[in-house]
């Protein structure tokens, strides 16, 4: 075709013809991307009266948690029985116990190295780290359940949730989100909210609006489940590495990442994505062909299913008002607004500065979940999605404090916002009073974080 489009083309450019936007909503706080951290977001901001949308590129909720099938909870406690982590993440646990879709140890066996309950719940994924081993406060679950229990409380709580929509871009001005830009089979729209939370876990809405991030290439997983097997806890992990779940006869085998995939890719890019998905089916494919043939239990058992999402849990990093680094293990903060243990290190937790989730770019921009503002190190700890429900209720609890200020989110009183967090079950750390600026000099942001 020729003629008026001609002035459009150029050898590796396209002119899109400008064009108005439907808007489609101006909610008070607009959450992007649905996984755990997204879902605690949602439900922190709305259960404290704010008009709460919540969109998800996919067609369901929980993220990885959910169909990515990584249904372990890493962890709720320090290491050495003390819990650090509750909220919203503790409501989730005692909603899927109550339909008997979720398994972890009882109180009085955190910080047991007694050796019978360290194999015991390593069986169910649970016990992960280096020796002396013992019994920490996770939770293996049902990834099915956990999808139910989030539709159910955001019904609750009226979380206007949008489907099917992915966030392509943000407008503004002076480091303000005036508009962010959907598409979906609806074409392109737009939503004007007052605050935006980043859950996307890759940093989308913060990359779109101009913040500093981090990127780093990581080798894929992609877990997968089987069911027929017989002889669940009489063999251990007799032939493979798999895992006991809440459904009889049926494992989790949490295949990929090094050693299984030889390559890694840049979880930005969707041709390195399109990749990833056809070598790692090809993967499972045949560890399930190698467990049937040499796995004790596993002769005629079959494919459950595979994970539909890539288990992709690190990308983009938020290089945000303060980065959470190695040396901040145990450390007060007084505007912490969330902690975490680290689920391979006893003895170590870390508590979450509100400064981790913003950035001095953006001044209505919060983020949460895997994407923080913390060093690669720490990232270890903060991706896990106990830490991710914690940041996301932490980001909820806070937009609407920023509403109070024209969605301004570095004017919250952040000591009004660890009262509140409390107030609702968060664990929020010990300090106290504001912080004054972070004197540290900035890390070299190299690979190795």
């Amino acid at each position: 075709m020729t003629g008026q489009f001609d002035d459009r083309v150029s050898a590796d450019t396209w002119s899109e013809p400008p064009r108005d936007l439907p808007v489609i909503g101006r909610p008070d706080v607009l959450v992007v991307g649905a996984g755990a951290a997204g879902v605690a977001a949602a439900l922190a901001a709305a259960r404290r009266g704010a008009d709460t949308w919540l969109i998800e590129r996919l067609g369901h909720i929980g993220g990885l948690a959910g169909f990515g099938l990584i249904n372990l909870l890493l962890t709720l406690d320090d290491g050495e029985g003390t819990q650090v982590v509750s909220g919203l993440c503790q409501e989730f646990v005692d909603a899927l116990s109550v339909r008997g879709a979720a398994r972890h140890p009882r109180p009085d066996e955190w910080g047991s190295e007694d050796p019978d309950r360290v194999e015991y719940w390593r069986q169910w994924g649970l016990i992960w780290g280096r020796p002396p081993e013992n019994v920490r406060y996770s939770v293996a679950f049902e990834p099915e359940s956990f999808v139910d229990v989030g539709y159910d409380l955001m019904r609750g709580a009226g979380v206007h949730l949008c489907l099917h929509r992915w966030c392509t871009a943000t407008h503004g001005s002076g480091g303000h989100i005036e508009a962010v830009v959907t598409e979906s089979k609806a074409g392109r729209e737009a939503i004007l909210p007052s605050v935006v939370i980043d859950t996307t876990g890759d940093g989308d809405v913060f990359h779109y609006a101009g913040a500093e991030s981090d990127l780093v290439t990581v080798y894929p997983f992609q877990w997968f489940r089987m069911g027929g097997v017989s002889g669940l806890g009489e063999y251990g992990m007799d032939g493979g590495v798999y895992f006991r779940t809440t459904d009889p006869g049926r494992v989790l085998v949490p295949w990929g990442g090094p050693g299984a995939v030889d390559f890694r890719i840049d979880p930005t890019d969707p041709d390195d994505l399109a990749r990833a998905e056809i070598e790692c089916r090809r993967g499972v494919r045949a560890e399930v062909t190698r467990l049937r043939e040499e796995a004790r239990g596993f002769g005629t058992a079959w494919l459950d299913d595979i994970a539909r999402q890539l288990g992709i849990t690190e990308s983009r990093r938020l290089i945000g008002d303060l980065i959470l680094e190695k040396s901040d293990g145990n450390r007060v903060f007084p505007d912490s607004v969330a902690r975490t243990g680290h689920w391979t290190r006893r003895g170590v937790v870390y508590d979450i500065p509100y400064r981790c989730l913003t950035t001095p770019l953006v001044s209505n921009l919060l983020t949460a979940g895997r994407c923080i503002s913390t060093s690669r190190y720490v990232h270890q700890a903060t991706k896990e999605i106990p830490a991710a429900m914690a940041t996301g209720e932490a980001a909820g609890a806070a937009a609407v404090a920023a509403l109070n200020h024209g969605g301004l989110v570095h004017r919250v009183d952040v000591r009004e916002l660890r009262r509140d967090l409390t107030a609702s079950g968060a664990m929020v750390g010990e300090g106290e009073g504001l912080p004054g600026p972070d004197l540290r000099p900035k890390p070299d942001r190299g690979p190795g974080g």
